[in-house]
């Protein structure tokens, strides 16, 4: 499966992947104009009515996916925070893309409790690859002993110790090395890819074969 190309927002660009929603989608543009909510009374008796338009560097504009708003100023994003990552791969479980995306919008902010969530993302994928998902040291052991191969074991592991790290004082600061903690965003997608897409695919490929021959293919694997 080809990784989707991740489009970041951009300023004044036509189509990029929403933040709020994570769709590749059409963006509307317009500057932004302050109008007064309700009236403020002065002792005079007069009754303010504030309108203007801001400066041009305050610009918002609009998916058309999930016609959610977004705040520019200076080209830059007010709200909501940016991602700077990769999407979530398409075939974790709903709550690892839940603990993914939370990792992304909170990275700019505090690199080590986006490590911390992608931690416990970590042991959800642990779950979502058939182990019990109560100790991530004895999950990957048991992946070991099923044949894991070693460059994902090596991600698993590059996950669990910087993770642990970002929760416990450690000998890795992520707060002072955030790149680490980019690098790990790229692992959960390398491992879901790995552990989860591929075979998905071998399987429906496989599926589509004929019956005949794949009679044929397992009549030859139970040949003594």
């Amino acid at each position: 499966m080809k990784k989707e190309k991740y489009y970041q927002p951009e300023y004044a660009k036509g189509q990029f992947h929403c933040p709020h929603c994570g769709v590749f989608a059409k963006q509307s543009w317009a500057h932004i104009e302050a109008k007064l909510i309700w009236g403020n009374t002065f002792i005079g008796g007069g009754v303010s009515d504030f309108q203007e338009n801001l400066d041009k560097e305050w610009t918002i504009s609009k998916c058309e996916h999930c016609d959610k708003k977004i705040i520019w100023l200076d080209s830059k994003i007010l709200y909501p925070k940016e991602m700077v990552v990769d999407l979530p791969n398409d075939d974790l479980s709903e709550d690892i893309k839940k603990d993914y995306l939370e990792a992304a919008t909170i990275f700019n902010n505090s690199p080590r409790s986006s490590a911390a969530l992608l931690r416990l993302a970590l042991q959800k994928l642990c779950k979502q690859l058939g182990e019990k998902g109560d100790n991530i040291n004895e999950d990957i052991k048991s992946l070991v002993r099923k044949g894991l191969n070693s460059q994902i074991q090596k991600s698993l592991d590059i996950l669990r110790i910087t993770g642990n790290n970002a929760v416990h004082p450690g000998e890795i600061n992520v707060e002072e090395k955030p790149e680490l903690v980019l690098k790990l965003f790229e692992l959960i997608n390398f491992i879901a890819e790995k552990m989860i897409t591929e075979p998905k695919e071998i399987e429906g490929f496989y599926e589509e074969l004929p019956d005949n021959e794949k009679g044929l293919v397992k009549k030859r694997d139970n040949q003594e």
